[in-house]
C-alpha cells in the first residue's frame, strides 16, 4: 500500500509540474507534440488537434513534449518564443507545484491538524540560587498548583508568584508520579530576566487530538505553511554557514528517502485514521520540488531560464549546440548526484518521525 501511495504523491507531483508546462505553451502558441501521462514506453496515444496524449507504462509523474526546445529553426519552436514566454513557461511547472502545495496544506488542516488539548506546565530550567532551587524544585517536575490555585498553563506562573512576593506559599507538583507538596517564599526583587521563582517553565502537550478549520482559514493556513517551506528551503544554506543546522538534518533525500518519509507519513495516516501526515508531507514535497525545479542548474527549469537571462543580457542567444550540451552535462551530473543520495538513504535511512498524532 505504501508503495502505491508513494507512486501516486510521486505522480501528481510530477504531473502538475508539466501540466503547467503545458497549459503556458498552448497559451504561447508553442506546439506541444506530446503531453504524456507516465514514462515510456508507451501503452497508447490519442492525438487531438497537433498534440497527442498518452498513457505510458511507468505510472511516476508526465511529460511535456514542446518543438524545438532548444532549436529556433521552427516559428513555432518553444526555442523560438519570446523571452518572456519562454520565462513563463519554464516557470510555469514550479508554480503549479506551489498553487498545489499550499491546497495540499489547506485539505490537511480542514481534514484536521493535530493540536494539543491538554498540556502540563514542566519546568524546564532553574537558575542557581533562586527561590525554586531553595525549595527543592526540579527540572522536569510539573508545576500542578501554586497557593491553592491550579495550573494549567504556565502564563498564571508570573502573575501569581507576584502577587505573594515575600510571602511563603505552599505548592505542588508532580515526580516521578507522586504529588509533593513544598514551599517557596517568591523573592521581593530579582535579577534582570530571572524573575521573583527564577524558573523557566514551558506548556507540555499530554494530549493531542485532529482539530479541522474551516475552508477560508485553512486555505490561509495552506498559503501560509507553503511560504514557510519556501523560506526556510531557500534559509537553509545560511543557517548551515551559521551553524544554526547540524549537517546530519540538512542532508538531502532522494527518490528512496522520499519513499521513506512518504511511507512513513501513509502508514501513521492508515493506522491513526488520520489524513494529515500524509497531505502534510505531499505538500511539503510539491513546495520543494516547486524550490527546487528554479535552481540555477543545468537540466532543471532554473537552468534554463539563466541561458534566457544571457540572452537579454547579451542581447544574443547561446547557440542551441552549446546549450543543448551544457543541459546534458547538468542532467549526467545530477543523475549522478541522485545515485550517491540514494546509496547514503540505504545505508542510513530517514528518522522515524512524530507527527504528532498520537
Amino acid at each position: 500500500m505504501t508503495i502505491v501511495i508513494f507512486i501516486l504523491v510521486l505522480s501528481l507531483m510530477v504531473f502538475v509540474h508539466e501540466l503547467g508546462h503545458f497549459i503556458m505553451a498552448k497559451r504561447a502558441g508553442v506546439k506541444v507534440e506530446e503531453f504524456g501521462f507516465g514514462y515510456p514506453p508507451r501503452l497508447f496515444a490519442i492525438k487531438r488537434g497537433e498534440t497527442e496524449y498518452s498513457i505510458n507504462i511507468i505510472p511516476l509523474g508526465g511529460f511535456t513534449k514542446m518543438l524545438g526546445e532548444e532549436d529556433p529553426s521552427d516559428p513555432r519552436s518553444f526555442a523560438r518564443a519570446k523571452k518572456r514566454w519562454r520565462t513563463i513557461i519554464l516557470v510555469a511547472g514550479s508554480m503549479m507545484n506551489i498553487f498545489l502545495a499550499a491546497l495540499l496544506f489547506a485539505g490537511s488542516f480542514m481534514a484536521g491538524s493535530p493540536e494539543p488539548v491538554q498540556t502540563q506546565t514542566r519546568i524546564s530550567f532553574i537558575v542557581p540560587g533562586s527561590p525554586a532551587e531553595t525549595a527543592g524544585l526540579k527540572p522536569g517536575d510539573v508545576l500542578v498548583n501554586f497557593a491553592g490555585n491550579d495550573i494549567t498553563t504556565a502564563k498564571q506562573i508570573r502573575p501569581l508568584a507576584e502577587t505573594y512576593k515575600g510571602q511563603e506559599v505552599t505548592i505542588e507538583v508532580q515526580r516521578d508520579g507522586n504529588l509533593i507538596p513544598l514551599t517557596i517564599v517568591p523573592r521581593a526583587t530579582w535579577p534582570s530576566g530571572e524573575g521573583p521563582l527564577g524558573i523557566a517553565a514551558v506548556d507540555y502537550p499530554t494530549k493531542m487530538e485532529a482539530v479541522s478549520h474551516p475552508f477560508l482559514e485553512s486555505l490561509v493556513m495552506g498559503i501560509r505553511q507553503t511560504v514557510s517551506v519556501i523560506v526556510f528551503t531557500l534559509y537553509v544554506p545560511i543557517m548551515i554557514l551559521r551553524g544554526a543546522l547540524p549537517l546530519e538534518l540538512a542532508r538531502p533525500v532522494g527518490p528512496i528517502g522520499i519513499y521513506q518519509i512518504t511511507s512513513q507519513a501513509a502508514t501513521e495516516s492508515v493506522n491513526t485514521g488520520w489524513l494529515f501526515p500524509l497531505l502534510n508531507v505531499s505538500g511539503l514535497l510539491s513546495a520543494s520540488l516547486g524550490v527546487a525545479n528554479l535552481l540555477p542548474i543545468p537540466g532543471l527549469d532554473g537552468g534554463r531560464l539563466v541561458f534566457v537571462i544571457l540572452e537579454a543580457v547579451r542581447r544574443k542567444r547561446v547557440s542551441p549546440e552549446r546549450e543543448g550540451f551544457v543541459h546534458l552535462v547538468g542532467l549526467a551530473v545530477l543523475v549522478s548526484l541522485v545515485l550517491v543520495i540514494s546509496y547514503f538513504d540505504l545505508l542510513s535511512p530517514v528518522p522515524n518521525i512524530d507527527w504528532g498524532v498520537k
